[in-house]
């Protein structure tokens, strides 16, 4: 079993005019929840976990679309915002402070990877978490610098190398995930006041965890963090 934490809570100034919150925003026919979901198909046994705003619930239904496209997951319900993916994670505590496999991911994006494959390469290299990275310089990303085929540093938005991380963070036991979330909490390890999923992982190395990579081409990631990027992804369907 692992659990694969989908967190949706942040705004997002690209999707401003759209009526609909962003998981409902409909890419080459699906919405971008479904196409999400469906990424981990190949991925089994697993448990869903998502972070909704409550009132995205309230207004849109999203748990209710969530439990119809696959009816074991959980849904926690957030009032208000926080302050960052890290601390979103979080109030999945319930969920995955345990010794069970755990997948943090953008609810944004999809990967075309088979994730059996990257699970297995982590397990087989003894990793405590581990990362996907694709090449790219731009700052939008969080980047990670290697040695000796291991991550030894990530830093968000600041480029360290040509390794970008690809938004998915996985973790050996759910528990390190929260243990290393709490120290960056308590170090104000933030950039502009928002708490990143990266810093967790400078924690894990800093306790002396090991932490790997497996690397993908550019093409390989498609990310649906704006409008723009959706349709270069539909064109290239066609």
């Amino acid at each position: 079993m692992i659990n694969v934490l989908l967190p949706s809570m942040g705004s997002s100034t690209f999707y401003k005019d759209s009526f609909f919150p962003k998981p409902l925003y409909e890419i080459a026919g699906k919405t971008m929840l479904e196409l999400v979901i469906n990424d981990y198909k190949n991925l089994n046994p697993k448990q869903y976990i998502f972070v909704f705003s409550d009132e995205d619930c309230l207004k849109f239904h999203l748990d209710s679309s969530v439990k119809i496209l696959t009816p074991t997951s959980r849904v926690v319900k957030l009032r208000n915002q926080t302050a960052g993916a890290l601390c979103t994670c979080l109030m999945a505590i319930d969920y995955i402070n345990d010794d069970t496999s755990l997948i943090i991911a953008n609810s944004d994006q999809i990967i075309d990877v088979d994730y059996r494959k990257v699970i297995k390469h982590f397990e087989m290299q003894g990793d405590d978490a581990g990362i996907i990275t694709f090449p790219n310089i731009h700052p939008r990303w969080s980047y990670c610098r290697k040695a000796e085929g291991e991550v030894i540093e990530v830093a968000e938005k600041r480029p360290l190398s040509k390794d970008a991380i690809a938004g998915f963070y996985y973790y050996k036991k759910g528990s390190d995930f929260v243990e290393t979330a709490k120290k960056a909490l308590l170090k104000q390890n933030n950039l502009n006041g928002c708490y990143y999923i990266s810093s967790s992982i400078n924690e894990m190395i800093l306790m002396g965890k090991k932490v790997g990579y497996y690397d993908i081409e550019k093409d390989q990631y498609r990310s649906f963090y704006s409008p723009a990027k959706v349709k270069e992804y539909e064109e290239s369907l066609r």
